[in-house]
């Protein structure tokens, strides 16, 4: 819960029970992409509104990113400490698990550099990658 509150903190947002149930969540799923239904199930009296409020705040801030894997699935995932409301560092990897359909950040698969031909302008890039997670893998050997 401290990192929570800190986190809320360095963000500048207020400390709302919800808010600091909601992050807490994202803490406790840190290595992973998390979808809003995940945490329409894993909180208690929720207002549907309120939880989508609290998620568009919280990527507005850097507080988390769109974790996009590729699924049709919305997911969100906690940013790096140095993401800010300008500043969103999350040009990672997205992997999808397609035994479990877990969502990952692979932090250390970095977007490759990508360059446009004149007059395009890129305003955002997303690398998507699917097979077996570690614990899949592991399970089918």
């Amino acid at each position: 819960m401290e990192k929570a509150i800190s986190i809320l903190k360095k963000h500048s947002l207020r400390k709302t029970p919800f808010r600091l149930e909601v992050l807490t969540l994202f803490l406790d799923n840190a290595t992973r992409g998390i979808s809003p239904s995940f945490i329409e199930n894993s909180v208690k009296d929720f207002d549907r509104i309120t939880l989508y409020r609290t998620l568009k705040t919280f990527e507005k801030s850097g507080v988390i990113h769109m974790a996009i894997d590729g699924s049709n699935d919305t997911k969100y995932a906690l940013c790096h400490e140095d993401c800010s409301t300008h500043n969103h560092l999350d040009d990672h990897a997205h992997f999808l698990c397609t035994d479990c359909e877990e969502t990952y950040c692979l932090e250390n698969v970095i977007q490759p550099q990508i360059t446009l031909p004149a007059n395009y302008k890129l305003t955002s890039a997303h690398l998507a990658l699917s097979g077996l997670c570690e614990n899949c893998n592991l399970k089918g050997n």
